[in-house]
């Protein structure tokens, strides 16, 4: 009995140490890639910041509250509100976002919702908008407490503007949906429709 086989030779020194290195390489190239993705590409939530809320020409709403007589006004007889919106998006890649949402609210009860235009915030930029809200002031008039605040003098509302968008990034690897939302109170002061004691809320959620 006899058989013959072929010697297999361990590897050479020169060559386990090239597939050591290799290995090494890696495993190195692997976790800078991973430390990129959660760093620079890691989505980070955008800021929404209202800049200030105002009233386009008033001046016929304020010549009526300054002399309110018994005479119903006109029914289309409106006040227009003007919503100064900033987004701030942090992120390596654009955000993209569809039609902004904004209503505007007398205790809880809604008067006025507009739309504005979808549009991209790009990477690492701001984007600022404006949105108009016609708000029937005729449709009020029958509400005792608007009679009673007008009377009083200041006027409260309140607004909310909602944002959504999706952020994609690593060539649309990884997306992420945005939710913002942004809640505000105001007051207006009848006698010159000035608007004061501005305070806002930012909700965000990532999905």
């Amino acid at each position: 009995m006899g058989g013959s086989g072929a010697v297999v030779k361990p590897p050479s020194p020169r060559l386990r140490c090239a597939l050591v290195s290799c290995g090494i390489g890696s495993i190195l190239i692997a976790a800078a890639l991973l430390a990129v993705t959660l760093t620079v590409y890691r989505v980070r939530e955008p800021v929404m910041t209202m800049n200030a809320i105002s009233l386009k020409d008033p001046g016929a709403a304020a010549a009526y509250s300054s002399s309110p007589s018994s005479s119903t006004p006109p029914p289309l007889l409106t006040l227009t509100v003007v919503a100064d919106v900033s987004v701030k998006n942090p992120n390596a890649a654009s955000l993209r976002y569809a039609a902004t949402e904004t209503s505007v609210y007398y205790r809880a009860r809604q008067v006025g919702e507009a739309t504005g235009p979808p549009g991209t915030a790009p990477a690492r930029r701001t984007v600022r908008m404006n949105v108009t809200v016609d708000v029937a002031v005729g449709a009020l008039l029958g509400d005792p407490a608007f009679l009673g605040d007008v009377g009083a003098g200041a006027v409260a509302v309140a607004t909310a503007t909602r944002v959504r968008g999706r952020v994609a990034v690593l060539g649309g690897l990884v997306r992420r949906r945005v939710a913002l939302e942004m809640n505000c109170t105001a007051t207006i002061a009848v006698a010159d429709m000035s608007i004061s004691d501005q305070s806002c809320e930012q909700r965000v959620r990532l999905r």
